[in-house]
């Protein structure tokens, strides 16, 4: 995964994917990434978000964060029981990769949903979808830690959230930036 200064990052910052396989191929990742990712032996970046960790590693066998392994920290979401699908997030209640292992697309059909939990994911794909699967006028919770704590920054995913839903409350809570949106009519 490269950015914009031809640096190798993650997946929130990439804009496009070199993939080697016997010859040299680039994948534009401008518009829309996920669904242009194709299934890969090894996939490199750097700074995962650990949202991105636990969704990539769908798509690849092994993902390697600067010089290592990628692994997914446990980390203890700032709320209280949701009944909701979890993406990126392993350790909140309802339909979550705990229960289910998805991809892009989601195999949910439409208006499935009460609520959703988004934590450290900020592919457009990716919201689209839950916009896709969640019933009109539920909450949507976009969560991303703190870029002191190695986060995402929070105004990007107000941009990419507020492209889907209409944003009615952000709040800083234990170190976490927290997004709720409502879905659009």
């Amino acid at each position: 995964m490269i950015d914009s200064n031809g640096e190798i990052t993650n997946l929130s910052n990439a804009i496009k994917l070199e993939v080697i396989d016997g010859s040299k191929e680039i994948i534009s990742l401008a518009y829309g990434k996920l669904s242009d990712i194709p299934k890969l032996n090894v996939l490199i970046g750097r700074d995962y978000l650990q949202g991105e960790v636990l969704f990539l590693k769908n798509y690849t066998d092994f993902l390697v964060d600067k010089n290592k392994l990628a692994s997914v920290i446990p980390i203890r979401l700032p709320l209280n029981r949701q009944d909701a699908i979890c993406v990126g997030a392993f350790n909140c209640y309802g339909i979550s990769f705990k229960d289910v292992i998805f991809s892009y697309p989601f195999p949910f059909r439409d208006s499935s949903f009460n609520s959703a939990i988004i934590f450290e994911v900020l592919d457009l794909d990716i919201i689209r979808e839950v916009n896709r699967v969640v019933k009109s006028g539920s909450k949507v919770y976009m969560i991303l830690r703190d870029r002191l704590f190695g986060g995402a920054d929070p105004l990007e995913g107000l941009r990419k959230l507020s492209s889907k839903f209409k944003v009615v409350m952000v709040k800083e809570k234990e170190g976490f930036w927290i997004i709720e949106g409502l879905k659009k009519g």
